[in-house]
């Protein structure tokens, strides 16, 4: 600054003293402009959501993490109201948690549902400062999702091994006793008695099939593969599915792409699709359809089979796949854990999409699974 002080020489002093206060001014002010702009690369360097709120509940702070939870504008965020942008907000664990945190003043940890995505699962930190809260969230839904998995899989393989060391014990009596009883049909003459013995000897052979059934939970290891197209596999049982279907009055539709070849084990594939679309055809009503799909999706070889039943209630969701549960009065609970079995043998995931509209379970192949006969995977 350059000042003109021709007849009051006495307040060049006092100008140059303005002049230094405003540089030192400008100079503080260009430093905090740096250490906001160092704050916020900091801040949306974390890979965690963040957002700070004051004690009026408004908004200070976010970062991009939490601006795509929140899907807003920034004009519709910033210094707003969080309860006024999103109502439902105070019917969250997190907004309990905020609240203690205001009159106690310590920090909370906890795992619980998102402000605005209910079926996720994030890891919240809430820390106090002077003018209000900060708060960090992580999702770990497939975290969670992993754990989950693992320990039902784990169960699996318990079962599966003990049915192993149960099972020939229990086949031994069961065959001598299918002898004996087809001994004695054979010199029964009355229809009733007759119907009896072909009613035991039935039942003995369902036991049998849940054995068989048993055992497969118990194999880890792969049988032999060969590459081949799964789309091929499906065509050669579609007969048999197909009259599944007419017996029923249902429709089967198939919707099968040109696919490359995997390495799969033709038996445990066969006895995968049948399962899921055994399945899909009772609880598909009269007049109904079950459409078999086959696509690539990314890195995936997509099987799906998709059904028009009222869907899987949400309450038992998680339980699909567990050995013995069933909704069935015949079922033995098993069909969809040895197809997970099967699945993860192949190196492939099974996942399902359900609603009122039907149920679709895919098995997801990775474009070429080749697996070591060794490797154990349940």
């Amino acid at each position: 600054l350059s000042w003109n002080f021709h007849g009051l020489p006495e307040l060049k002093p006092v100008f140059d003293r303005i002049a230094g206060y405003t540089q030192e001014l400008n100079a503080i002010n260009d430093a905090l402009e740096a250490s906001q702009r160092r704050f916020k690369q900091i801040m949306e360097g974390i890979s965690d959501g963040l957002f700070s709120i004051d004690k009026e509940w408004r908004l200070l702070f976010y970062n991009d993490v939490a601006k795509k939870y929140f899907d807003k504008s920034d004009e519709e965020l910033k210094m707003k109201n969080i309860l006024e942008i999103f109502p439902d907000f105070s019917l969250t664990v997190t907004y309990q948690y905020i609240s203690e945190v205001f009159i106690s003043a310590e920090p909370a940890y906890f795992e619980g549902e998102g402000i605005l995505t209910p079926e996720r699962i994030f890891h919240t930190s809430i820390y106090p400062f002077e003018e209000g809260i900060t708060v960090f969230f992580r999702d770990i839904t497939e975290q969670r999702q992993q754990q989950h998995e693992m320990a039902r899989l784990e169960r699996l393989n318990l079962v599966g091994q003990m049915a192993a060391g149960i099972s020939h014990e229990i086949r031994n009596p069961l065959t001598t006793v299918k002898g004996f009883l087809q001994l004695r049909g054979s010199k029964v003459s009355d229809s009733d008695e007759r119907e009896y013995n072909e009613l035991m000897i039935s039942e003995i052979d369902r036991a049998n099939t849940i054995i068989s059934e048993f055992l497969s939970l118990a194999k880890n290891n792969m049988d032999s593969t060969k590459e081949q197209d799964i789309n091929q596999i499906i065509y050669r049982i579609f007969p048999m599915i197909q009259a599944d279907a007419n017996n029923g009055n249902k429709e089967l539709i198939l919707n099968l792409n040109p696919l490359p070849s995997l390495m799969l084990n033709e038996n445990e594939i066969r006895q995968l699709i049948l399962n899921f679309v055994r399945n899909a055809l009772e609880v598909t009503p009269p007049g109904g359809c079950v459409i078999i799909r086959t696509y690539e999706e990314r890195n995936l070889i997509v099987l799906a089979v998709q059904d028009q039943g009222c869907g899987i209630p949400e309450e038992i969701r998680d339980k699909i796949g567990t050995p013995f549960f069933t909704t069935k009065e015949s079922g033995t609970g098993l069909g969809i854990a040895i197809s997970m079995g099967i699945a993860h043998r192949h190196n492939a995931e099974l996942v399902f999409d359900t609603g009122n509209q039907g149920t679709t379970f895919k098995v997801l192949f990775k474009r070429r699974s080749f697996l070591n006969k060794k490797d154990e995977v349940i």
